[in-house]
């Protein structure tokens, strides 16, 4: 038996489904991080001699962080608690778990929004979708392979200055790496949400103009929490492609406000044709007849 798509449902009705897609989130995340958690790192070996020294998949995931981040004896990783060995790897294969059931729980959320949403705003939430995977994956990559080495380098360097050999608390040192993970991949996807808030009439290009000294002012302090130490380097690494990023949403953002603009004024005029102009403080579009501005407000004679 089909559902018809066009039905409206019941709140509770929305709640029923609410609670069997978030079990099936639920079900995936623990299935994938016991994957993790079981499935050998070396399946030959294993099968080979099942009864040898077992390491599970997520140990080769540590080994390679390890590794990456920490090259020769320039600093060593110590266990400051008999269960921390338990809760390395209980929190790695969590992390593991999330990254696989991904796919998943993007589906299960688009699956419970989509029937709600018009054609247009549907076409809205592709490109959004879109671009905040690419900006997260991106984000998150750079988090690792180049923010948090540069962090960890200056760690051991400054180490090396001081004469003093540098000794890392295990629990500390992968909770740092994925969570600097984490967050450098989160606050990538910035210029996707502002030019989803711009494309919804939620927030204008003018405002963020206006105030672009307190904005990136704003987002060095974020940056300098979310890094391991606030170093000066390590938050400029961060900080400028964040810049780069944040300049060209605001161009692109632009272009859909100019687009909507024309719209507007093409719409709400009747009779003789209006002629459009640019404002000459913020460069928004406007009949040539206005004397101010409707985004900055600004008069025009």
């Amino acid at each position: 038996m089909t559902q018809d798509k066009d039905k409206e449902m019941s709140f509770t009705e929305h709640l029923i489904e609410l609670k069997q897609r978030f079990k099936t989130v639920m079900i995936s995340l623990v299935v994938t991080t016991i994957f993790w958690l079981g499935f050998p790192a070396d399946p030959q070996k294993f099968i080979s001699d099942p009864t040898g020294d077992y390491k599970p998949l997520v140990s080769n995931v540590l080994e390679f962080v390890k590794n990456y981040m920490i090259s020769g004896e320039d600093a060593r990783i110590i266990l400051a608690k008999p269960t921390a060995g338990l809760e390395i790897i209980f929190i790695a294969a969590l992390f593991m778990g999330i990254i696989t059931s991904f796919p998943i729980i993007a589906y299960e959320i688009y699956a419970y929004i989509d029937p709600a949403l018009y054609p247009h705003e549907r076409r809205l939430l592709y490109g959004f979708i879109g671009s905040f995977v690419a900006l997260f994956i991106i984000g998150s990559l750079f988090g690792f392979f180049i923010a948090a080495p540069i962090v960890f380098n200056a760690m051991i360097i400054f180490a090396k200055f001081a004469e003093l050999d540098l000794f890392l608390n295990a629990i500390e040192f992968y909770s740092l790496i994925f969570t600097t993970v984490l967050m450098v991949g989160v606050v990538f996807t910035a210029p996707a949400v502002f030019v989803m808030l711009v494309r919804l009439g939620l927030l204008s290009t003018h405002v963020f103009r206006r105030n672009r000294m307190y904005i990136y002012a704003g987002l060095y302090i974020l940056i300098a929490i979310i890094t391991p130490d606030g170093w000066l380097v390590g938050n400029s690494v961060l900080f400028l492609p964040l810049v780069i990023l944040l300049e060209s949403a605001v161009y692109v953002a632009r272009r859909y406000e100019r687009k909507r603009e024309l719209e507007e004024i093409e719409s709400s005029s009747s009779g003789p044709a209006v002629t459009v102009m640019s404002c000459k403080y913020c460069g928004s579009s406007m009949a040539e007849d206005d004397v101010f501005c409707p985004s900055c407000g600004r008069a025009q004679q």
